[in-house]
């Protein structure tokens, strides 16, 4: 009796083994580089992915940002041991396609799960269609717009009172133009003896690259042009930028030498009026607010126009599929991964709580992301100030030109160096890496 039903219990698991393997949801394995504030709204994001229905599940691992993320990337491609899909920057699209790291995504895929070009930011599609003609397979995109993610300026308001510098609107005044921006930061630490503004450099050259590519910018500078160099604007507008931000520091504005986490420390414990960041910091001073434990009334703004035109630098994170010649991705697999990325579009107001302009028009457009505080104080002004990396390989994230910010740019700050020299060789530098 025993034996009759053990053997129908096995009997009834092998005909059900089919049934349960069709039943697992499909792994979908992830790999990005997103940590702090956008660490916990990203796996916030993925976790109600994976609770919201049963048939996939998505894995995710964070891994270093910048340069070791990208050779981790690409030396995965090479062994064919890639994950399903990944977050990736813009800005190393033509280093990452050139390398035949990102398989082509096309719009009838996209379609395949409701989405399409014209659904996100027309200035990254346009851009990705560029430099898939430029470096890949043209009509295609290598990467699916998430966001665009700049720097903007977090202002303590109660210093700016004592200043006299903030206005009947709570916000502040006296900060257009080079001059009277100077002026403004000079008049806080004369009046308060507090740092006028925190900006990190050390171990930071993406910090010092940001404001000097902003500055640049702002008086109609460019880099790049067509998938070439061009950079006999750095003898003019590059010198000027780099010059300002020397004057700031060598006149304690902001300071010389300090680190990331330094610098957020600055603001964040009332000892700096302003500091000067990306978007991705929001979340940091949201949540000290909510915990009581930011000393004092805070606000943000756009970087403001200090020159001839309101630019600011940006870049924008993508979701992309690795390439991978040796184990291509399945029809089943690539329908997961784009059903995922769908779901995150589609509920990109999460992401946008930590501070990222969305990529996905409806949710950029929504009402929304209007109502949402404290990004509604720089999102419309951001949003039409954003300005990309130099379509390069030589620039962009993981790219030789941070290097190069590092060993000629940052060495201004400290007074080692002067600015027309520090550019001279930063522009040497480049023509180098780009032969």
């Amino acid at each position: 009796m025993k034996r009759s039903l053990v053997k129908g219990i096995l009997l009834l698991v092998i005909l059900c083994a089919p049934l349960l393997a069709w039943a697992a949801p499909t792994p979908v394995t992830l790999w990005d580089f997103l940590s702090g504030g956008d660490g916990v709204r990203w796996r916030a994001i993925i976790d109600a992915f994976n609770t919201s229905q049963s048939n996939i599940v998505v894995n995710a691992t964070t891994l270093t940002w910048g340069d070791p993320f990208y050779t981790k990337v690409h030396t995965s491609v090479v062994a064919g041991e890639t994950p399903d899909v990944m977050t990736y920057h813009i800005s190393h699209f033509p280093a990452g396609i050139k390398a035949g790291d990102l398989r082509p995504i096309t719009e009838a895929e996209l379609k395949s799960v409701g989405l399409a070009f014209k659904d996100f930011n027309p200035a990254l599609v346009n851009l990705s269609l560029e430099l898939s003609k430029t470096y890949g397979q043209a009509g295609t995109i290598y990467g699916i717009p998430l966001d665009t993610h700049t720097s903007i300026i977090y202002y303590n308001k109660d210093i700016l009172k004592k200043a006299g510098l903030l206005g009947a609107d709570g916000k502040p005044q006296g900060f257009t133009g080079i001059d009277n921006f100077t002026k403004s930061l000079q008049k806080i630490k004369g009046s308060t003896g507090l740092l006028p503004m925190a900006m990190s450099s050390s171990n930071d050259p993406a910090s010092v690259w940001r404001m000097f590519y902003t500055l640049f910018s702002q008086q109609g500078g460019k880099l790049a042009a067509n998938g070439q160099l061009t950079l006999d604007q750095l003898d003019t507008y590059g010198k000027t930028a780099m010059q300002a931000i020397g004057d700031w520091a060598k006149n304690g504005l902001i300071p010389a030498n300090v680190d990331y986490p330094g610098s957020v420390a600055l603001f964040t414990t009332g000892k700096a009026a302003f500091m000067f960041n990306g978007n991705w910091e929001v979340p940091t001073v949201v949540d000290m607010q909510k915990k009581g434990t930011l000393p004092f009334n805070y606000g943000l703004m756009a970087f403001p126009k200090l020159y001839g035109t309101a630019a600011t630098w940006a870049d924008s994170h993508n979701i992309s599929i690795p390439n991978n010649d040796k184990k291509p991705i399945s029809a089943a697999m690539l329908k997961a991964v784009l059903t995922w990325v769908a779901y995150v579009e589609k509920n990109a107001t999460a992401w946008a709580g930590g501070g990222h302009l969305p990529a996905y028009l409806p949710v950029l457009n929504g009402p929304d992301l209007a109502k949402l505080s404290p990004v509604n104080q720089y999102s419309g002004q951001a949003a039409k100030q954003v300005t990309l990396e130099p379509v390069s390989p030589v620039f962009g994230v993981g790219a030789p030109a941070y290097n190069l910010v590092a060993n000629y740019l940052t060495p201004v700050l400290l007074g080692q160096i002067s600015a027309g020299d520090a550019v001279s060789q930063f522009k040497a530098q480049l023509l180098s890496a780009a032969e």
